[in-house]
C-alpha cells in the first residue's frame, strides 16, 4: 500500500466502496420491493375472498355456489389462483381453476371475522409449489343456527418469484452501470485534481534539472504556501552553497600564505619540510572533497565532451608514447553533478591508465536503469588483486599505494563516495586494469 499511487488508492477505495454499497443497495432494494409486492398480492387475494363471500349462500342447509364467478382467474385451470370454500369442516366447494390442483384443508382456520394471510403456504410433502395463501372466515346462517364458513384463496408463487427475479437482475444491471461510470466520472475526477500535483512535479524535476530557477507556475491556493515554501527553499540552497564554496576558498587562501612561508624557511629539516608537504596535499585533498558533489540544482553534464577533451590532453601530454586512446559512448549519458568532478574522475582514471599502458587505453560509458557507468581500461601489468582488495576496503587511505594510482585514486575514491557510486576494479580484456564507476544517473 505504501508504494501505490495517490490515484491507484482513490480507485482500490472506491472500488471497495462499490462493493459494498451496491450489494447492500440491491439487499435493501429486494426487501423493499418484495414487501410491496407482497402487500399487494395481500390485497388481490383479499379482493378475491371477498367475491366468494358474496357469491355463497346457503339453502335448505346446503352450500351453494354459482358455476361461474366474477373472478375470471378462478374460473380458468392452471391460471395459478384456486379457490375453495370450508363449510362444517370440510372443503364442500372449489373452483374450476383448481381441475389439476391437489386441494387440501389447511391445518389451521381462521376464527369468525378474522383472516389470515400466509406468503409461503406448502399443501403437502408431495406439492413443490409454494403459496400465497389467504383465508377467511364468515358466519352464516342455517336452519337452526349460524354456523362458520372458512373461504381460501391460494395463488402460486411462481409468477411472483419470476417478478422479483426480473426486478433483482434489473437492479444489479443498473446498479453495475451506475458503478462503472462511477469509477470513470473518478477517473476524469482524480485526474483533473491531480494534474496540478503532477505540474507541481514536472517544475521541481526540471528545476532539478538547471531547466529553470525556481517554480512559476500558477497553482490552487493550496498548493500556495508549497510553491512559496520549495522556492525559498531553492533560493536558501542556492545562497548557502555559495557562502560554502566562498567561506573554503577563503580558507584555502588563508592556509596557502603561511604554508609557503613556513616552506620557504632557512635551515627546515627535511622531516618538517615533508610534514608541511603532506599537510599541503591533505589540505587541498580535503578542500577539494568538501566542495566536491555540491552541484545544487543545475543542468547535468554531457559526458562526450569531457572525454573528447581529455582525449586531446592525453595525446599531446603522452605523444611521445604513442598511445591508442579510444572513446565508446552509448546513449549520449549524462552526468548529474558538477563538471569538474566529473573531469576529475575522468581525468585522474585516464592519466594513471596512460601511465601505465604499453599501447592501448580505453574510455567508455553508458547508462543502464538508474546507473551511470564510467570505465576506464588499459593494457598495462594491471592491479594485483591483493591490492585491489585493500584499495577497495572501509577505511584505507588511498594515498598509501604505488605513485601513479595514489593521491589520483584516493581523489576518484572520494568523489565516488560522495555522488553515492560505487568503484570497481578489475582486469581488462587487453590483460591490464579496468576501473568502473557506477554512479547515479539521476531522473530518467
Amino acid at each position: 500500500m505504501k508504494r501505490l499511487s495517490l490515484k491507484t488508492r482513490s480507485i482500490l477505495l472506491a472500488l471497495i466502496a462499490l462493493a459494498v454499497f451496491i450489494p447492500v443497495t440491491v439487499y435493501v432494494l429486494d426487501k423493499a420491493y418484495t414487501s410491496s409486492l407482497t402487500q399487494a398480492k395481500l390485497n388481490e387475494l383479499k379482493l378475491m375472498n371477498l367475491a366468494l363471500v358474496s357469491a355463497f349462500e346457503v339453502e335448505n342447509d346446503r352450500p351453494v355456489m354459482p358455476d361461474f364467478l366474477y373472478e375470471e382467474q378462478l374460473n380458468l385451470p392452471d391460471s395459478g389462483y384456486v379457490g375453495f370454500v370450508i363449510f362444517r369442516d370440510k372443503i364442500v366447494w372449489q373452483s374450476a381453476s383448481a381441475l389439476h390442483v391437489n386441494v387440501t384443508k389447511p391445518a389451521s382456520l381462521p376464527a369468525v371475522g378474522d383472516e389470515q394471510f400466509t406468503a409461503h403456504y406448502e399443501q403437502s410433502n408431495d406439492d413443490a409449489n409454494a403459496y400465497f395463501a389467504y383465508g377467511f372466515t364468515a358466519e352464516f346462517a342455517t336452519n337452526n343456527d349460524f354456523v362458520p364458513v372458512q373461504f381460501f384463496i391460494f395463488n402460486n408463487r411462481e409468477e411472483f418469484a419470476a417478478e422479483r427475479s426480473m426486478f433483482l437482475n434489473t437492479v444489479w444491471q443498473g446498479l453495475s452501470v451506475l458503478g462503472l461510470l462511477l469509477v470513470l466520472v473518478m477517473l476524469v475526477g482524480i485526474t483533473v485534481v491531480l494534474a496540478p500535483v503532477r505540474k507541481l512535479i514536472t517544475e521541481i524535476k526540471h528545476t532539478s534539472e538547471g531547466h529553470q530557477q525556481q517554480l512559476d507556475g500558477a497553482y490552487p491556493k493550496e498548493f500556495s504556501g508549497l510553491k512559496k515554501s520549495i522556492n525559498h527553499l531553492l533560493e536558501t540552497e542556492a545562497q548557502q552553497r555559495k557562502r560554502y564554496k566562498n567561506s573554503l576558498g577563503d580558507l584555502a587562501h588563508s592556509l596557502k600564505t603561511p604554508l609557503a612561508v613556513a616552506l620557504g624557511a632557512n635551515h627546515l629539516p627535511d622531516d618538517a619540510r615533508d610534514s608541511l608537504l603532506q599537510i599541503d596535499r591533505l589540505i587541498q585533498r580535503q578542500l577539494k572533497r568538501a566542495t566536491a558533489g555540491q552541484k545544487g540544482w543545475q543542468a547535468p553534464v554531457s559526458i562526450a565532451p569531457v572525454m573528447s577533451k581529455l582525449k586531446r590532453a592525453m595525446d599531446k601530454v603522452y605523444e611521445h608514447r604513442n598511445l591508442t586512446l579510444t572513446i565508446e559512448v552509448t546513449d549520449e549519458p549524462l552526468f548529474y553533478g558538477d563538471d569538474t568532478d566529473l573531469f576529475e574522475m575522468l581525468g585522474n582514471l585516464t592519466d594513471n591508465a596512460c601511465k601505465a599502458a604499453r599501447r592501448q587505453v580505453l574510455l567508455k560509458t553508458y547508462r543502464e536503469g538508474p546507473w551511470l557507468y564510467l570505465i576506464v581500461e588499459d593494457d598495462g601489468p594491471g592491479i594485483a588483486a591483493s591490492v585491489r582488495a585493500r584499495l577497495l576496503e572501509r577505511g584505507n587511505r588511498l594515498d598509501t599505494y604505488t605513485e601513479g594510482q595514489g593521491i589520483g585514486m584516493a581523489v576518484v575514491a572520494d568523489l565516488v563516495d560522495i555522488y553515492e557510486g560505487q568503484l570497481t576494479i578489475y582486469d581488462s580484456a587487453a590483460g591490464g586494469a579496468g576501473i568502473q564507476l557506477r554512479l547515479p544517473a539521476g531522473y530518467p
